[in-house]
C-alpha cells in the first residue's frame, strides 16, 4: 500500500512539472485587440486567418492590411509565420482570426516569413518576435 501511495505522489509531482503554464490567463497569443502605444517596431500590422498551425509555425492568410512597409504583402497572400512556442502558448487552432503585429524577414530558401510579436492575456506583456540567428 505504501508503494502505491508513493507511486501516486510521484505521478502527481511529475505531471505538475510537465505542465508549466497554469491556465488560460497566463497564455500568450499572437493576436492583438488594440494596437500598443508607443507603436512596436514592425513591418506589418494585419488581420489574418491562421492555417497549418503547428508548434511554432503556421500559415497566415492576409485578410486585411492595416499597415505595412513591405510592398510584397497583399490581401489574400498566404505567408509562413514562425514564433516561439511553449506550454503557455500560443495555442491557436486552424481558422483562428485576429490582428497580428510582425516583422518580415527572409528565410533560408528566400521566402518572405512573418515573425509576430506575442501578447500575454493576463497582463498584456509583449514578447518580441522570435528571430533565429542570422535573420
Amino acid at each position: 500500500m505504501r508503494y502505491l501511495i508513493a507511486l501516486a505522489f510521484c505521478f502527481i509531482f511529475l505531471s505538475s512539472q510537465a505542465q508549466a503554464c497554469r491556465g488560460h490567463i497566463l497564455e500568450d497569443t499572437l493576436f492583438f485587440e488594440t494596437l500598443p502605444n508607443p507603436p512596436l517596431n514592425a513591418n506589418l500590422i494585419a488581420k489574418v486567418s491562421l492555417s497549418e498551425v503547428s508548434r511554432g509555425t503556421a500559415t497566415a492568410e492576409i485578410i486585411q492590411v492595416l499597415q505595412t512597409s513591405d510592398p510584397e504583402v497583399r490581401l489574400g497572400e498566404k505567408l509562413p509565420i514562425q514564433f516561439s512556442f511553449s506550454s503557455c502558448g500560443p495555442n491557436h487552432k486552424n481558422g483562428a482570426k485576429g490582428i497580428i503585429i510582425a516583422k518580415a524577414g527572409i528565410d533560408s530558401v528566400g521566402r518572405l516569413v512573418l515573425y509576430p510579436y506575442m501578447r500575454r492575456y493576463s497582463d498584456g506583456r509583449i514578447t518580441p518576435p522570435y528571430l533565429k540567428a542570422g535573420r
